[in-house]
């Protein structure tokens, strides 16, 4: 089901659809953070990390239950933003060999201080 497909006709399949969406995005965001953390130097960026993927982990329980409260199937679509988003972050892990620079590039800077 494709945002603004056939398939989403009511309000209810749109809500089920965005479900689903954020649903992938936490499911990714659960794999990719552990990366992130075993990268970072910086202790309190490493904990910032870790700190977000138990807070990462709390919203995927709670959207599980919001699917089973509206009777739905508790399943992900794609989530192209989310995907991008890491994509890009494993690009500049990958490209920067001073870890301690790392640690401070925007994206690393960004997602401490959105965990801090």
């Amino acid at each position: 089901m494709g945002l603004f497909s056939k398939d989403i006709k009511t309000m209810n399949d749109l809500f089920i659809h965005q479900l689903q969406d954020i649903y992938y995005a936490e499911k990714q965001l659960v794999k990719a953070l552990p990366r992130m953390a075993e990268k970072a130097t910086d202790k309190q960026l490493k904990q910032g990390f870790l700190t977000h993927l138990d807070e990462t982990r709390t919203h995927v329980q709670r959207l599980e239950e919001v699917f089973r409260m509206h009777g739905a199937e508790v399943k992900a679509v794609d989530c192209p933003a989310i995907d991008g988003i890491i994509e890009e972050a494993d690009e500049v892990a990958g490209e920067v060999a001073d870890k301690a620079v790392l640690d401070r590039s925007p994206d690393q800077r960004r997602a401490s201080r959105r965990t801090l």
